[in-house]
């Protein structure tokens, strides 16, 4: 049954929380319809089948006491579980048992015998002082004894012990570096036996529930490799083995491997290293709902106490390691209901999983489940029989809570992630079309440039047959460098802008490169050059520094004041630790005024005053974009009454 309704979780992936709320209840309340033996005691206080009538307990400090000693002491009755807390104490519980009525159709013997069920199973030592068995040793059960020598074995701790024919009174002696809770009940054998078959179906229904959890989150885990969920995956891993410990399953079915010693001691040791998985998980959980960072350091600090909780054990403190082990349970709960309603706001690149309402309940939820689990134990809180029962009770509830949280928070992530999926989509189909709009433009302007050229060509024949002395000529000729300069800018712009181009460095001169640019415009224009005198070699891609400069130069000839000197420098100049080399070419500007500095460097921008011109409007963005390949910055500075644009390239 359980197993099938795992698959039905697993198929449907979609579910909502409500009805995966309704699954796990329905696979909870199936547990205790098929345990009546263990919910009728819970519900009613007392089983009807227990055969003790008063109970009273005592503390014997000095741990030294016998029967005959502790028999004539004041005593202080109770009912149902005794929680005593950590304590170093010996405890000793005076049990009045009542004659068990006769059964028909039992075997005589099983009629004669009573046992004694003791709850839980994880107790160092019991022993049973039968007054009718006088001068014989105490029975003894308990983790440090071999459950092979038991006369009834189980999941528990059970001492068998003749039926009275009167009413009775026996003693037990309890002592454990551990917590001193125990209940006891006085049952007959057919009785007990079908108990421990209700309680092994009832283990057996935990176990799958909790197994059914793990499949999910590793199922979970497999599809998208999340973090938080492998968290809970081995904080769930760790919690069934620890379960199982705790139920006595290790007991009875590992003596055969380990000896009782060795079995205690791993079930002692797994309760720090259940709680600091469990730590570990929130962690990671409550981490992307940005708590306060001292919240989660705190949460650190706990989950630190167990290496100092191991040490503990192995110095041989026990009971200390085992109460500071309670007190960093106690605790956890708390602080992560704290943290719960201090979450801020998540980053802008995750989706919200949780809300902080939702988060304040699994936390409201779980807080009281533990407590009602541990301050019982601790003698802080009354104890009811059902809480004998309230850790097994704590691990599936939390458990189911804690699914339900991380199936809300896959959910999100999975629609998160379909999101981004489709986005990723679109922006793809953005670029290829985006790609395909510049293949046709390339293959346009190659086509286009090839024309024009051509159609160039037979005007610069034309113009040539024209007498050298005709002042048409000259224009002509300028006319046509004008028109290829823009075409040649035009090509160089779309080749440029691909971002896989790579620039091929060399050593370059750059006092030489100035003087081989400037001098075919010096007819035109008073150059004044200016550079140290060991300027050092630039290592750069010699044609796109050409292209810079070419363009710089032009731009300052055509927009120049008439009749005025247009300067370039050349000089070293460092930016931080990057050694490198500043050029500029200044002028003082003409009738098209100083360019907008805000738009300077955007693509097809053209001044207003820049009309009379031939221009695209591609120059200055073509520099500073190979500026940028080249590892440089091309700047504009209105520098008094100059124009100045200074290139920066590392050397």
């Amino acid at each position: 049954m359980f197993f099938s309704t795992y698959l039905n979780i697993r198929a449907h992936r979609s579910m909502g929380l409500s009805q995966m709320l309704v699954c796990c209840c329905l696979m909870g309340l199936a547990a205790l319809w098929q345990a009546p033996a263990l919910a009728e005691p819970l519900a009613s206080g007392h089983d009807p089948r227990d055969r003790i009538s008063e109970r009273a307990w005592l503390d014997d400090p000095s741990n030294s006491l016998g029967p005959e000693q502790v028999r004539s002491m004041t005593w202080t009755p109770y009912s149902g579980p005794l929680r005593r807390g950590f304590i170093a104490s010996t405890t000793w519980l005076r049990l009045k048992i009542e004659p068990a009525p006769v059964s028909q159709g039992s075997h005589p013997d099983r009629q004669s015998r009573l046992v004694l069920r003791i709850l839980p199973g994880h107790l160092d030592e019991i022993a049973l002082f039968d007054p009718r068995l006088a001068g014989q040793p105490p029975q003894l059960a308990g983790d440090r004894q071999d459950i092979s020598q038991a006369e009834y074995r189980s999941f528990n701790q059970n001492l068998v012990l003749a039926a009275p024919s009167e009413p009775t009174e026996v003693l037990l002696r309890l002592r454990t570096t551990g917590n001193h809770g125990i209940h006891v009940e006085a049952l007959g054998w057919d009785d007990l036996e079908d108990i421990e078959r209700q309680q092994q179906v009832l283990i057996g229904a935990v176990l799958a529930f909790l197994l059914s959890i793990l499949g999910w989150a590793v199922s979970a885990w497999w599809e998208q490799r999340d973090r938080v969920i492998g968290a809970f995956i081995v904080q769930q891993l760790v919690s069934i083995i620890f379960a199982l410990s705790l139920l006595g399953v290790f007991r009875a079915y590992l003596p055969g491997w380990l000896d009782a010693q060795t079995i205690d001691l791993i079930t002692s040791t797994l309760f720090p290293i259940t709680a600091t998985t469990v730590l570990w998980f929130h962690w990671h959980f409550l981490r992307e709902f940005k708590p306060p960072a001292l919240g989660l350091r705190c949460v650190k600090w706990l989950a630190a106490a167990t290496p100092l909780i191991l040490l503990l054990m192995l110095a041989g403190l026990m009971r200390q390691a085992l109460a500071l082990t309670m007190l960093v349970t106690v605790l956890t709960p708390l602080l992560l209901l704290l943290l719960a309603f201090f979450t801020g706001k998540p980053a802008p690149d995750q989706q919200p999983r949780l809300s902080r309402r939702q988060l304040i309940a699994v936390y409201g939820l779980t807080l009281a489940i533990l407590w009602n689990a541990t301050l019982p134990a601790l003698g802080w809180l009354p104890s009811p029989p059902w809480t004998m029962y309230s850790a097994i009770a704590y691990g599936v509830v939390s458990a189911m809570i804690l699914l339900i949280a991380l199936r809300a928070r896959a959910k999100a992530v999975e629609t998160s992630r379909q999101e981004t999926q489709l986005q990723l989509a679109v922006t793809q189909q953005r670029m290829d079309q985006e790609q395909e709009m510049r293949l046709e433009q390339e293959q346009f302007m190659t086509m286009l440039t090839h024309e024009l050229t051509t159609a160039l060509t037979t005007a610069h024949l034309a113009i040539g047959s024209l007498e050298p002395t005709s002042p048409m000529r000259e224009r002509g000729y300028r006319a046509i460098h004008g028109m290829q300069s823009i075409i040649r800018r035009c090509f160089i712009s779309g080749a440029f802008e691909a971002s896989d181009f790579v620039p091929q460095r060399a050593p370059v001169k750059v006092q030489a490169l100035l003087q081989e640019l400037s001098e075919p415009l010096s007819d035109d224009a008073d150059f004044e050059l200016s550079a140290d005198a060991k300027l050092p070699d630039c290592a750069t891609d010699r044609q796109l520094l050409e292209l810079i400069l070419g363009n710089l130069l032009d731009n300052a000839l055509k927009y120049r004041a008439q009749a005025s000197v247009i300067e370039l420098s050349a000089h070293p100049q460092s930016r931080g630790e990057l050694a490198g080399l500043s050029i500029s070419v200044s002028n003082i500007p003409g009738e098209a005024g100083r360019p907008d500095p805000a738009h300077v460097f955007k693509k097809y921008w053209r001044g207003p005053g820049a009309s009379s011109w031939a221009g695209t409007g591609l120059g200055l963005y073509l520099s500073a974009l190979l500026a940028k390949r080249l590892g440089g910055e091309l700047r504009y500075q209105a520098q008094n009454a100059k124009v100045r644009f200074e290139l920066w390239l590392p050397i």
